[in-house]
């Protein structure tokens, strides 16, 4: 009885160490890395443990299939797989099949494919390369990987310049407040509200209490490919019931309101800055060539000025409710979007107190920032992380293949299968190898 115990108890014992070892033994697909050269590409599948896998071609259209066993896909690399692609790769698709995952890579023509296993070192773990041959190889080019796509896509610069400072104080106003000081507050706080979103980076035309021509502020923005300048002041008026804070894009029709003029006149020194050359260009070819470019940048300033006067509307008392144009010097560059924020009137004693309080500083810089934020997320540049973020999750177009089924494509999408009928107009969940599904967003 007891040997017999024993021999029941070795066998349960065996049994679960199986299960054990079959879930220890399941790897992740850690990131996909693609080499092009003239004639081959590489694809390199990084495991985080050894795997299986079996290489086979398919024709009309030209696919090559790749399973591999015992595997499952990183989010990271899930997500981003329709990033991947060379001369001869289409992209890249993937379906969960049995214990493992299958990868098909869609061609634009046939090739001669083949495979091999690289044994992991101190940097990577086990590879699968995959070597897809089409013509002469020529040395690399172009290596591109899932985990570092991101970082090669550039932040939004916003340029902030804090006025006056050093030997020019600004306007002088109530209870002792100087200008150059709160406006070097409010440009601190808003430089770290952008950082801190990703895909955004800000940079000060001056960080300290130094003075800096209109030219050099225009400069550091320049030099710093910024796609937006945003100057801040608080100026001082002749009568101290004088108040509100507005935003400020240029003028060139010369059409501005009194204040305009009055505030254009204390702020200006120098004469239009600018960042195109003129000096090959005859002069009648010059005027033309400035003026389309300015008026080009002078609507994308008035539009971002409606955005961060709408969220300024939240916390200060504002002088007007549009936007206001006026021929402000530092605003006069072709090439780039300006706008020039007056936080509020320091000759008043209720905005001078307003200013003078870190506090209301900081929600100010906080709206100003959030309305920037806000133009860009929806009027992102190409080439910028924020626009290559809202297109990695923008709608994409799946072609069926055989042992889909519906309920499996959601899953993998991370879409609940109502949305994804709802999407498609499907009564049921019938669908066919070939046929073409919408996957939302998100």
């Amino acid at each position: 009885m007891h040997t017999k115990f024993h021999t029941h108890l070795c066998v349960f014992i065996t049994l679960i160490l199986s299960v054990a070892s079959f879930y220890v033994a399941a790897a992740d697909v850690r990131d996909i890395r693609v080499a092009q050269q003239e004639g081959v590409t590489r694809l390199v599948f990084e495991l985080s443990g050894s795997s299986d896998h079996r290489l086979f071609p398919l024709s009309n259209p030209e696919r090559i299939v790749l399973d591999i066993s015992n595997v499952e896909l990183t989010s990271s690399v899930m997500s981003s797989l329709s990033s991947l692609s060379s001369d001869v790769l289409s992209r890249v698709r993937y379906a969960k099949r049995d214990n493992g995952v299958r990868f098909v890579l869609d061609l634009v023509r046939s090739v001669k494919a083949k495979s091999s296993v690289l044994a992991a070192n101190g940097t990577y773990g086990p590879r699968i390369l995959i070597e897809l041959e089409y013509g002469v190889r020529k040395p690399a080019t172009i290596v591109k990987s899932l985990a570092t796509l991101s970082q090669e896509k550039r932040d939004i610069v916003i340029a902030i310049d804090p006025g006056h400072g050093g030997k020019d104080p600004g306007a002088l106003g109530q209870y002792k407040v100087r200008e150059k000081d709160i406006v070097l507050s409010i440009a601190k706080e808003l430089a770290k509200r952008i950082d801190a979103v990703d895909g955004f980076k800000s940079v000060l035309t001056r960080s300290t209490d130094t003075y800096l021509k209109l030219r050099d502020r225009s400069r550091v923005a320049r030099e710093a490919n910024a796609d937006l300048m945003i100057s801040i002041h608080a100026d001082a008026f002749t009568k101290s019931s004088a108040r509100g804070a507005s935003v400020w894009a240029l003028s060139l029709s010369g059409k501005s309101s009194e204040m305009g003029r009055w505030l254009a006149q204390q702020e200006n020194s120098a004469d239009l800055v600018g960042g195109i050359s003129l000096d090959d260009k005859d002069q009648l070819l010059a005027e033309v060539l400035l003026d389309m470019s300015m008026n080009s940048t002078i609507h994308m300033s008035l539009n971002i000025g409606k955005s961060v006067l709408g969220e300024m509307r939240g916390v200060a008392r504002l002088h007007k409710d549009t936007v206001q144009q006026a021929g402000f010097v530092v605003l006069k560059s072709p090439d780039i979007p300006s706008i020039l924020i007056e936080t509020g009137f320091v000759s008043n004693k209720t905005e001078a107190k307003n200013l003078s309080s870190r506090t209301y500083r900081v929600k100010l810089a906080a709206s100003i920032a959030k309305g920037t934020v806000e133009y860009f997320t929806k009027n992102a540049p190409d080439g910028t992380l924020v626009a290559w973020k809202q297109k990695k999750h923008s709608d994409y177009i799946y072609a069926v293949t055989k042992g889909d089924t519906l309920s499996e494509i959601a899953r993998r999408n991370n879409v609940s299968l109502t949305v994804l009928r709802q999407a498609n107009n499907l009564k049921n969940d019938v669908i066919w190898i070939g046929q073409k599904l919408v996957i939302p967003a998100g």
